[in-house]
């Protein structure tokens, strides 16, 4: 009698709340897909409901739209430059949702001497609503040399990167340090190679962990990067083992009842991996990232996944994953309201700052 009772009551803390509602704000960088130039790399943000038992695609923004206290902000990139996927020069911004946003940096004109365009791709890889997370890569004009960087900037203030320790503390920059250290041995970066970088407090971000060509446990990972001369291998970008504090990725819900999902005959049949997927507040859905379509949902029933998803988002692109952003109770009424308003709405298009960069 006794283990009937145990097994009613795990049963019954397993299974979804009927009347519970939640939403996610996913925010998506897209690649393009033909690799010609003709689609730009941009950004997209969908808004998930989840409402008695029905999941459901609420809203589907341009650029990426994040919540805040003081209201939603948009975030993106402005691409200037000729066409050509490698050929281009990016800006970041980050605004109010209906303010003018002004992309931070100067733009490069084609070298006439030489007919040189140069590349200044930046990327942003993650965003919560207090840090906007950047990856760069650079190729000045009419040169082999090329260079890989990372700046963490505070949302309303992208001219001054974030020192990590500010962010998260002296071990973290330690931690950094080692794996500088390692992955230049690992390289096999020569000593006698001159121009090496050194390791850089204010040289690092947060990443899906996708992005380097894997998929562990964590969704989130630490990275930094270093650079040598294009005679020594140009250099690299590399995770280092620090864990990122929850107060910055989002909370993981019900992570007992994920691990478990995961080990189904559907999970692997669907190849939803831990690092990918997530369960919303009530257990009643599960989201997976990653793979075919950038983001499908299976219902959760007590027997387990159901086979086919209940909704999935197309992009027709390669996409990746840089914000995850839940909602609970009657906020989930107010993002949807503001988010269809804003879907039907022209926002201002993005104009260049004067003036370098700070990074």
């Amino acid at each position: 009698m006794r283990s009937i009772l145990l097994a009613f009551i795990a049963l019954s803390l397993w299974m979804p709340r009927a009347n519970a509602q939640a939403a996610v704000l996913i925010g998506l960088h897209v690649n393009d897909s033909d690799g010609e130039g003709e689609h730009p790399p941009s950004y997209r943000t969908l808004l998930i409901t989840f409402r008695d038992g029905k999941a459901q695609l609420a809203a589907d923004l341009p650029d990426l739209i994040i919540p805040r206290r003081d209201g939603f902000w948009r975030a993106g990139t402005l691409h200037i430059g000729p066409p050509g996927k490698h050929r281009i020069q990016e800006f970041v911004y980050a605004v109010p949702v209906r303010s003018v946003p002004h992309a931070i940096g100067e733009y490069h004109p084609k070298n006439p001497d030489w007919d040189c365009v140069e590349t200044d791709q930046a990327t942003i890889e993650f965003a919560n609503p207090d840090l906007l997370s950047v990856s760069y890569f650079d190729e000045p004009a009419c040169s082999l040399e090329v260079e890989f960087q990372h700046g963490t900037y505070k949302l309303d203030d992208l001219e001054h990167e974030l020192e990590i320790t500010a962010v998260l503390g002296a071990t973290a920059w330690d931690a950094e340090k080692k794996a500088d250290a390692f992955s230049k041995a690992d390289q096999q970066i020569s000593p006698d190679c001159i121009g090496v970088s050194k390791p850089d407090p204010w040289n690092w971000g947060i990443e899906r962990s996708s992005r380097l060509g894997r998929s562990g446990a964590e969704p989130w990972i630490l990275v930094s990067d270093f650079n040598t001369p294009h005679v020594c291998r140009d250099g690299q970008t590399y995770e280092f083992d620090f864990p990122i504090p929850e107060s910055l990725t989002g909370p993981i819900y019900r992570a007992d009842t994920l691990s478990s999902l995961l080990k189904s005959k559907v999970a692997k049949d669907n190849h939803i991996l831990s690092g990918e997927a997530l369960v919303t507040p009530a257990g009643d859905f599960l989201l997976a990232f990653g793979y075919g379509p950038p983001v499908k949902i299976f219902s959760v029933k007590p027997q387990g996944i159901q086979p086919e998803p209940a909704l999935f988002a197309f992009t027709n692109m390669e996409s990746n994953v840089v914000m995850v952003q839940w909602a609970k109770g009657k906020r989930v009424g107010e993002w949807e309201t503001e988010l269809q308003s804003l879907q039907k709405t022209h926002l201002p298009e993005p104009t260049v700052a004067t003036g370098d960069p700070q990074r």
